[in-house]
């Protein structure tokens, strides 16, 4: 596998579960990441400056996940670090675009998509372009595969990324006198932040006890947010798996208000810890968020409409429970060993 980066993202969680399973599998797993785009400053990284070699960061040492392999930084963009393999997985269009004119040996190309990059990303035509090449196109949900076949005549395979139930596991039961309504911070415009903070501020006059709680990986301190929105809020700086399972556990209400996503790995962990979704139809939201049933939707980039479906939940606490409950066996309808053995047969019927 060649990922862009290896910082805390959902993306990066589902393709280290399957590297790790893969591993448990009988598979021999390498996984790359790209070089990096600015000055390197830990001195382990530093190393590159001084070896023309890959740097390793050893298994076990994310904080966020329990990787059961090493990461490998590439120092530049080159084949020569590539080793020869049966099956070469690109997960982002800038891995895409570096293995398209990589040697038949490294390889059978597959692109696991895992968003509609050039809807959102800086480099859209880029982007657009890696969809057509002729790699075999795995995608995380049915909306991707509708996107891939309409815009780029694409087909796909789609294999939904699971919850770890391991860890993000919990119940439907909440004691809270204060509703804990959960949310994710991210600097981009389309993960709808100020959409989310819009849509909570209408509740507080009709349900004043109501509390905001946010989790997030782009800031430490996060003084310009409450600047931003106006009031303060519980704040949690780059949660650890348990710390994060621990959150949705404590919350009554996931609040996802992106424009787009390709799945949305974090209002699923919420769900499968029994909290009820109020989310936007981001497209990825189709094979989890089912209105009324599993979750309340709203259109993107209508605070409006979030904000009084989230007064609904916050006001109806037996809807509230029914959609949790609901929310939590679609989840639980997703598996991650039955996603690995298909994604072997993938392997073996492109090869």
């Amino acid at each position: 596998m060649v990922n862009q980066y290896a910082r805390i993202s959902g993306g990066n969680r589902a393709l280290f579960e399957y590297a790790n399973r893969l591993l448990e599998k009988d598979c021999e797993v390498r996984w790359f990441v790209m070089p990096p785009r600015v000055k390197w400053t830990r001195p382990l990284q530093k190393l590159r400056t001084f070896f023309d070699e890959p740097t390793i960061e050893p298994a076990g040492k994310v904080d966020w996940l329990a990787n059961k392999i090493p990461i490998e930084i590439l120092p530049r963009k080159s084949e020569k670090w590539i080793p020869p393999a049966d099956i070469f997985i690109a997960t982002a269009w800038q891995t895409a675009e570096f293995a398209k004119n990589l040697a038949p040996e490294k390889g059978r190309k597959f692109y696991f998509v895992q968003h509609h990059e050039s809807l959102w990303g800086r480099y859209k035509n880029q982007a657009a372009q890696t969809y057509r090449l002729p790699f075999k196109k795995i995608v995380i949900s049915t909306w991707l595969k509708e996107e891939m076949k309409t815009h780029y005549g694409q087909s796909a395979d789609v294999l939904v990324t699971p919850v770890n139930r391991e860890v993000f596991q919990g119940t439907t039961a909440r004691n809270n006198d204060t509703p804990r309504v959960l949310m994710l911070h991210h600097d981009y415009d389309w993960k709808g932040f100020a959409d989310g903070i819009a849509a909570f501020r209408q509740t507080q006059s009709e349900k004043p006890s109501a509390k905001l709680v946010v989790f997030g990986e782009k800031l430490k301190d996060p003084t310009p947010l409450f600047r931003d929105a106006g009031f303060e809020f519980e704040y949690h700086y780059r949660p650890t798996q348990s710390d994060l399972r621990d959150l949705y556990s404590s919350a009554d209400i996931y609040l996802c208000p992106s424009w787009h996503e390709g799945l949305g790995m974090p209002p699923m962990e919420a769900m499968s810890c029994g909290s009820a979704l109020v989310t936007t139809d981001t497209g990825g939201s189709w094979d989890y968020a089912i209105h009324n049933e599993t979750a309340l939707v709203s259109p993107p980039k209508d605070p409006e409409s979030l904000g009084n479906n989230l007064k609904t939940l916050l006001h109806d606490e037996g809807l509230r429970k029914r959609l949790a409950e609901n929310g939590k066996k679609k989840i639980e309808e997703l598996d991650w060993d039955a996603n690995c053995d298909r994604l072997l047969n993938i392997f073996k019927e492109n090869s």
